[in-house]
């Protein structure tokens, strides 16, 4: 028999998990070590600027398609698409395959970061004079399978846990437990930071813009961070989207989720950078900063041990926020094409992510010269997702609701539950404009860009 579909208890819960969902480890990790690479300012100005060309736009389409389908990603495009149904059946599939594939690293690398909370606490994050002593820390951790296997589990059984008690009672709880909390952490570590840049170094480089570092390759980088950091693009939106009363506010929902994530990678940007000047170090060093570089900088900071606890802490909800969502979505499917239970999908699932995840968490140590096209299983899964599936995604969410669907039918859902007016049908036509025509062509260069074509 067919489950009754869960929806939010109320629209705070749904905007709480959703930036939830978008704030995760590409907000901690990925954009404050991209910034230091391009430049600073400059480059945030140009991504602030693609996230409303770009990311604002498709992800508004994939809560609308969720709200006006209540199905997750196979059932709706199955059930709205007039013709060629069985390609789009196969888009939703890609989804739940993308939504796979990203769940096998991406818990990989987020349970390197509960791992961290744990090392914080034991004292081991103590005493490195140089970012060379935190980086051999870091490189003995993860060729260690049975380290890296068992932080790989744990954060699996605790995405699991959360996903198993359902929307309200799992999600939404939890979102609205440690969302306040990663807030306070974040605040906290951004007002020690600004203490530690005497020299206001680490304010100049985020909000003094050097033009001269801008490139066109910057500018493709920004534009593909832009489309990645919102979760958009593999059916998590879509499926949360679902769960919404029909009677929600889209636009408001969509543009708070994005005004969170947006807030959020710049107030890490500021709590790192401020941080790494203010204790000397080098911000253009890359994937390794958090943990290569900060545990170095925590260790020469009065009172280290605790930022670095707090810090990790920070870490761990932002990417388990993000891993559940990619949970339910998984869930969400099978519960709308199966008959089996959300509690047996849920442990089949999570036990079928962990083994995915085997080969990419061995690939940091025996199984590193395991190579595909010169790539370890870890590189090719996060290839594979990020850099083809994920574009792939996005395009066919933009093609589906502004070429597919009709518009009166898309820009009817866009304004229920508002008070239509003159303003608001003109920011419904331009959103529509720029899914329809803008999105398509920049998510296209994105994909180019990043696939060595241009």
């Amino acid at each position: 028999m067919e489950e009754t579909r869960e929806h939010w208890g109320n629209k705070l819960g749904f905007i709480l998990a959703a930036a939830g969902s978008a704030v995760g480890l590409g907000n901690i990790w990925k954009f404050p070590y991209i910034t230091g690479e391009n430049g600073g300012a400059a480059f945030i100005i140009i991504y602030l600027l693609c996230i409303l060309l770009i990311g604002l736009p498709v992800l508004i389409a994939e809560i609308l398609l969720g709200r006006y389908a209540q199905k997750g990603p196979i059932s709706t495009f199955r059930n709205y698409a007039k013709r060629h149904k069985k390609i789009w059946m196969a888009a939703g599939a890609l989804f739940f395959l993308t939504g796979f594939i990203i769940l096998g690293y991406y818990n990989v690398i987020a349970g390197w970061s509960m791992g961290y909370v744990f090392e914080s606490l034991s004292g081991h994050i103590a005493g490195f004079s140089s970012s060379g002593d935190a980086a051999l820390h870091f490189q003995k951790l993860v060729s260690n399978p049975l380290w890296i296997l068992f932080w790989h589990f744990v954060f699996v059984a605790t995405g699991g846990l959360v996903v198993y008690f359902g929307v309200k009672n799992g999600i939404e709880r939890i979102a609205r437990l440690l969302m306040p909390i990663f807030f306070l952490i974040l605040i906290f570590l951004v007002i020690w930071g600004i203490s530690l840049d005497s020299n206001g170094k680490g304010l100049a480089f985020l909000f003094k813009p050097d033009w001269s570092t801008i490139s066109f390759k910057t500018v493709l980088i920004a534009l593909g961070h832009a489309f990645f950091t919102l979760s958009v693009g593999m059916g998590v939106l879509l499926t949360y989207g679902s769960y919404l009363d029909k009677n929600d506010n889209i636009l408001f929902c969509g543009s708070m989720i994005v005004v969170l994530d947006t807030l959020i990678a710049l107030m890490a940007g500021l709590a790192i950078f401020t941080s790494v000047f203010g204790m000397g170090f080098n911000p253009a060093e890359g994937p390794g900063l958090v943990f290569n570089v900060l545990p170095a900088v925590f260790s020469m900071m009065p009172g280290g041990s605790l930022f670095s606890l707090l810090f990790f802490t920070l870490l761990s909800i932002a990417a388990l926020t993000s891993t559940i969502s990619i949970l339910e979505m998984l869930v969400s499917t099978l519960l709308d094409e199966t008959r089996f239970s959300r509690h047996h999908i849920v442990i089949v699932v999570s036990a079928l992510i962990f083994i995915l995840g085997i080969p990419a968490a061995l690939s940091f140590g025996s199984w590193s010269n395991i190579r595909l096209f010169d790539r370890t299983m870890f590189d090719i899964m996060d290839y594979l997702s990020a850099n083809i599936l994920l574009p792939l995604g996005g395009l066919l969410i933009a093609v589906f609701v502004a070429w597919v669907m009709k518009k009166s039918t898309v820009l009817n859902e866009l304004y229920r539950g508002i008070s239509e007016n003159r303003g608001l049908c003109r920011t419904g036509n331009v959103w529509f404009f720029l899914l329809k025509f803008v999105a398509p062509v920049l998510i296209v260069l994105v994909f180019l860009s990043i696939t060595g074509i241009i």
